[in-house]
């Protein structure tokens, strides 16, 4: 058994033991049942190693079945016709020495048991050591127990050679209850055409020719078809080299076990449905984002953060005089001053109201539905049931996610020196203007005392003072209004980036995880 074949085959098994440990109601009883059923009996064949490999004649009653057995085996072991019993007993053959362990496994009787090594005549029997050929009852035998031994002992052996007859290859119960069925091992079958004594060469040819037709139909397209009589021998040496050369590859165990597994898997996987795309990864998750920052108060508290920062710059940089006299305008937060401006702002953030609430319970509501529609009902019920717990706590998850983020406090260094240039300016609009008067009064005292300098100087010491003011407040005002654009984004950003990461994290999570859960039970088996 190949190494690739082996991990294979214990990947696929521990994706299926995955599968059987998720609830109940996510496979169905059936399948849970043949899923455990296929495990047990991988371990057990894995276990048993690959000395041997189990071949089963298995048919129906007239196929001539037994005689082709024996002649196969080139010992008389299993009766024939009606002189073989009444019996769902099996008869091996074995070649070589050992096997008991594997004859147990399949529950053949002792007394059914023949070792073909005691009969060898020289080395002609030796490509065939390590085969163990089975001999099953009738798979239509009217004995009910006989059909059950031999649907069990197909499910277990590595390759399996259908025997079928000219008058009855075509059987409907044969091709629709086991052919159609088994699709998934064709490979690790051959299906023999026996009696072919009994019709012409002609016939032969067209009876394989509609076998080769129905078996293509049952999706057995890796099946050989090989003609064969027990009386003629004719086929006979082919058989036997195809058995030599399926115990040459050591392959058909793992070869029939991997099939049993990707069955199984697709089995599961059909039952599971394909993994779909969480609510977040859809289109709509951008609106319901919009609306759960809505609902956060995201553009409320930005607007008092802009308009905190408007107020607070104004007081800094704005011309003295009127920053002076709109100190006792209403403060955006409610308080006129204060160092914790901060938790002020935080205490801006508006509750959510019943309304916002019911908005974003219906957006994720048609979401989550939309995201799991086609995932089967255990798994919808499953998301739907997590989506309550989410919404339960809904108000908490959007309060946490608001009052999370670090809102930063600016002052900016260029409020000092406008706050300097105003001072200097404002103080040069007054003294020019108080020297200008002083000027004028002395002019009108003493005609012609003053020199004309001294007008010059004061009349530009006030329009120095009036320019720069207007400049100063012109360039403020912009820098103020840019400064609190930036900062209301900012954390206009920082809240909204806050409420979709609580949205994915806490209040999307948990039909999140029924989704990922579901999505890992699927990828395990693929």
């Amino acid at each position: 058994m190949n190494d690739s074949a082996q991990s294979e085959i214990r990947r696929l098994a521990e994706g299926i033991r995955h599968s059987l440990a998720l609830e109940d109601d996510r496979i169905s009883a059936e399948v849970r049942a043949d899923a455990a059923s296929l495990l047990e009996r991988a371990d057990d064949r894995l276990d048993l190693g690959e000395d041997f490999t189990v071949v089963a004649f298995a048919g129906s009653t007239g196929s001539g079945k037994s005689s082709l057995f024996n002649a196969v085996a080139g010992l008389d072991i299993a009766r024939v016709g009606v002189r073989r019993p009444t019996t769902s007993r099996p008869t091996a053959c074995v070649w070589g020495d050992g096997g008991t362990e594997i004859l147990d496994w399949l529950s053949v009787p002792p007394r059914s048991r023949t070792w073909r090594e005691s009969a060898l005549d020289g080395d002609d029997q030796r490509r065939l050591h390590g085969l163990i050929l089975l001999d099953l009852p009738d798979h239509d035998s009217t004995a009910v127990e006989h059909r059950v031994e031999s649907d069990r002992l197909v499910g277990l052996v590595d390759v399996v050679f259908w025997v079928v007859d000219p008058q009855k290859y075509a059987d409907f119960s044969l091709h629709s209850e086991y052919l159609t069925k088994l699709a998934e091992n064709s490979a690790n079958m051959v299906v023999v055409l026996n009696q072919v004594d009994k019709l012409s060469l002609e016939e032969q040819k067209a009876a394989a020719a509609h076998l080769r037709q129905l078996l293509n139909e049952d999706g057995l397209t890796d099946t050989a078809v090989r003609l064969s009589s027990a009386v003629t021998r004719e086929g006979i040496p082919e058989i036997r080299s195809i058995l030599a050369d399926t115990l040459d590859s050591k392959q058909a165990a793992a070869e029939r076990l991997l099939s049993d597994m990707q069955a199984m898997a697709r089995r599961i996987r059909g039952e599971l449905g394909e993994p779909v795309a969480t609510p977040d990864e859809l289109p709509g998750a951008a609106h319901l984002m919009q609306t759960m920052s809505e609902a956060a108060g995201v553009e409320a508290v930005a607007q008092t953060v802009h308009d905190d920062y408007i107020r607070r710059a104004y007081r800094r940089t704005g011309y003295p005089l009127l920053a002076w006299m709109q100190r006792n305008a209403p403060d955006p937060l409610g308080a006129k001053h204060g160092d914790n401006r901060d938790e002020l702002v935080r205490a801006s953030v508006p509750a959510t109201s019943k309304t916002q609430s019911s908005q974003v319970r219906l957006m994720a509501h048609d979401l989550i539905t939309e995201s799991v529609s086609t995932l089967p009902r255990p798994w919808q019920a499953a998301a739907a049931e997590a989506e309550r717990t989410s919404t339960n706590q809904l108000a908490d998850t959007l309060d946490s996610a608001v009052t999370a983020v670090d809102i930063e406090r600016r002052t900016p260094g260029w409020w000092s020196l406008a706050n300097v240039l105003q001072v200097i300016f404002f103080l040069a609009t007054i003294i020019g203007a108080l020297g200008l008067i002083v000027v004028a009064a002395l002019e009108l005292a003493a005609p012609g005392a003053m020199p004309w300098w001294t007008w010059a100087v004061t009349i530009g010491v006030l329009v120095l003072g009036i320019l720069g003011s207007v400049i100063t407040s012109v360039s403020a005002r912009n820098a103020r209004n840019k400064g609190a654009n930036e900062a209301a984004a900012a954390v206009d950003a920082d809240l909204r980036s806050a409420v979709a990461h609580a949205a994915q994290s806490s209040y999307l999570q948990p039909v999140n995880a029924v989704i990922a859960t579901h999505r890992d039970a699927y990828q395990r088996l693929a």
